[in-house]
């Protein structure tokens, strides 16, 4: 069930993201509103069966963050073309060092 928790949390992510994206590039904007409720239903879930099973409120909470900061550049890529600039390249270094932080510090 933690990994169930987990994957609905990515997928609901993914789908959140890839909505989101595509309504600013302008696509039909129905299909994108039954994606993010299915993107949400997808996240509830996923933290409902995460802390239940986890019983860790933060670690969901970081799950949700890494999902999104790991699938976002890659969708923006994939349907904008657009690469980060210098500052979000240095946010996105600075993220990674708190994410580890949050994993192995205890």
């Amino acid at each position: 069930m933690q990994f169930l928790s987990l994957f609905l949390i990515f997928l609901g992510e993914f789908l959140a993201v890839t909505s989101e994206v595509l309504f600013i590039k302008g696509k039909n904007t129905i299909p994108l509103i039954i994606l993010m409720t299915i993107a949400g239903i997808f996240l509830l879930y996923g933290y409902y069966l995460g802390y239940k099973h986890l019983q860790n409120l933060w670690l969901i909470y970081i799950v949700s963050i890494t999902a999104i900061l790991i699938l976002e550049p890659f969708i923006i890529y994939y349907f904008t073309g657009e690469v980060p600039n210098l500052g979000s390249k240095i946010g996105f270094g600075l993220w990674t060092l708190g994410f580890l932080a949050a994993i192995f510090i205890k």
